[in-house]
């Protein structure tokens, strides 16, 4: 009997470890892990004399799409994305907030963005800087 007990107590364990060990698919952070193309950036809320100070900081609409231009946010631990804009990388890190908000820490300053829209093959955030420039990410894999 104390042999029997002690089979089915250790069935018991090895049955709720396998099931314990899914892989999480449904997370924020699963969803968006992995390489992503940018297809385009909308940006908004630059003052003309900052255009003016710094050609790098336009509104309007960049449309992106080769295979150079990408987000890609790693799955190690440092939580790092590495985004490639007509071949110039820039890498930071990221960290999730809530199931459909994250922060980017790039070198544009601290992003706090809120996730549109999200599927297995489209992404689609806006973020926004010193509360008031916006950038809409268009991604797709």
């Amino acid at each position: 009997m104390k042999k029997q007990i002690t089979s089915i107590a250790l069935l018991l364990i090895v049955a709720s470890t396998v099931i314990s060990c899914k892989k999480d698919t449904t997370s924020l952070k699963a969803q968006m892990m992995g390489r992503w193309t940018l297809n385009r950036i909308v940006t908004t809320g630059y003052t003309a004399d900052e255009t003016l100070k710094d050609p790098t900081k336009i509104n309007g609409d960049v449309t992106y799409g080769k295979t150079s231009d990408y987000v890609d946010y790693k799955s190690n631990n440092d939580d790092q994305v590495e985004i490639s804009l007509s071949g110039n990388k820039t890498i930071g890190t990221y960290q999730i907030i809530y199931s459909d908000q994250f922060t980017m820490e790039l070198n544009d300053g601290n992003n706090f963005c809120v996730v549109n829209s999200l599927n297995g093959n489209q992404f689609q955030f806006t973020a926004t800087i010193s509360n008031r420039i916006k950038k809409v990410y268009y991604l797709s894999r």
